[in-house]
Parts: C-alpha cells; sequence; structure tokens
C-alpha cells in the first residue's frame, strides 16, 4: 500500500512507515503544501497512494465524487503528536491488511481511536441504483 501523508500530519509519519516497508511520501515533501485537497487528491490518485489525514470530511466528500480512487485513511483525533499518529496509522495498516488485504480501494479507513477502526466503501457503487 502506497501512502501520501496530508500536511496536517507530521512528515515523520511518511518515514516511519517507509522503514516499516510502506512506500510513503509527505505532501509537504512532493510539493503540496498549501495545495487544495481536490489538488493532492488528484496527485494521490495519479500516483495510486491511499490519502492519510485528519481532514475527513473534505477527503470523504472528495471520495464521494470520484468513481475510482486508492482510498483514504482518515485520522478522527485531532491535535495527536507524531508518535501517536503513527500508532493510529500502524493500527490502520494492520486493520487494511486484516479486513480487505491491504487493498483500500474505493474505501475510507476511518481511525476513531486506536481500537476503534471502520471500513466505508466509498463511493458505494453496488449500493447504487
Amino acid at each position: 500500500m502506497n501512502l501520501l501523508i496530508d500536511e496536517n500530519l507530521s512528515p515523520r509519519v511518511a518515514r516511519w512507515a517507509c522503514e516499516e516497508g510502506y512506500p510513503a511520501e509527505a505532501a509537504v515533501h512532493v510539493g503540496l503544501a498549501g495545495a487544495t485537497d481536490a489538488v493532492v487528491f488528484a496527485y494521490a490518485y495519479r500516483h495510486s497512494q491511499v490519502v492519510v489525514t485528519v481532514n475527513v470530511g473534505d477527503f470523504i466528500n472528495l471520495a464521494h465524487q470520484s468513481d475510482l480512487h486508492p482510498g483514504v485513511i482518515a485520522l478522527r483525533e485531532a491535535e495527536l503528536r507524531a508518535e501517536a499518529q503513527w500508532q493510529r496509522l500502524q493500527a490502520a495498516l494492520k486493520h487494511a491488511e486484516r479486513t480487505c488485504n491491504g487493498d483500500l480501494t474505493n474505501a475510507v479507513l476511518e481511525v476513531r481511536s486506536a481500537t476503534n477502526l471502520v471500513v466505508h466503501q466509498i463511493p458505494d457503487l453496488e449500493g447504487e441504483g
């Protein structure tokens, strides 16, 4: 799973992910500092990257507007220190491996806390008439 760490999270999270074998880039290190969420989402799509963010609402809306996207990991807890962000992401990655073989295509993995993680299919094309 390739990751794009949004600028509202510590760029150290990208480094730690890489050290654990998950290819990751920090948005601030790839020219996306200050970019709109739509630009970040499009970059992630072009590079087959799951967006990791605390900017939950905007990225869920972008996922709803897209027929296909690589996925979003949405950390619901704001103001976490870098180490806690990394712990939540580690829990999310393990959860994704267990529940969907690490494939978050058209999914939002919502991390409500260290132990409360939920995967939503967005958009849910099978449920649409």
